[in-house]
């Protein structure tokens, strides 16, 4: 219930529109949806794409609820030196300590970039309440550099406008 689906399609959007990239959003959830485990399939690339499927070598894998880590194999699709960002209620320098051993190992083996945030704290702090898709998806443009950072902050500052503005 963080709005992440929405996100995510915003992110499809502002790659479409603001990059010479394809892109695709491709979603998996339950049928209660709200509250619910939501996996999200983000594809982009210079071809077109011209199926759906889920992604199973990722470069880039977010995971926003710090205690699905003990729950499923988050890291499964993490492809060799991916991009693994945490939302995490621990600081940085104590994550490691709180991580399930799988979890390690896996960030171990496949040499993952590993980067923490706790954005639950960050949107709390910025009055968005629960709803931490946004810091999410500001973590995402900065760490996959599909877009100049600037670029994609105020491209996320105009979808918001367009969605929230009235």
């Amino acid at each position: 219930s963080d709005g992440t689906v929405g996100t995510t399609k915003s992110t499809v959007k502002i790659i479409g529109e603001h990059t010479d990239l394809f892109a695709q959003g491709y979603f998996v959830y339950d049928s209660k949806k709200s509250g619910a485990v939501t996996v999200s399939h983000l594809r982009f690339g210079p071809r077109p794409i011209e199926s759906t499927y889920l992604i199973t070598r990722a470069g880039f894998v977010a995971c926003h609820q710090f205690v699905l880590l003990g729950r499923m194999d988050v890291l499964a699709a993490a492809d060799q030196g991916a991009t693994f960002l945490l939302n995490s209620p621990h600081p940085a320098d104590e994550v490691w300590r709180h991580l399930p051993e799988e979890v390690q190992r896996q960030i171990l083996e496949k040499r993952l970039r590993f980067f923490v945030i706790d954005a639950d704290r960050v949107a709390r702090e910025a009055g968005m309440g629960p709803r931490i898709n946004t810091v999410m998806q500001t973590c995402f443009f900065a760490l996959a550099g599909v877009l100049p950072r600037d670029e994609a902050i105020a491209a996320i500052h105009a979808s918001l406008e367009r969605a929230y503005g009235k």
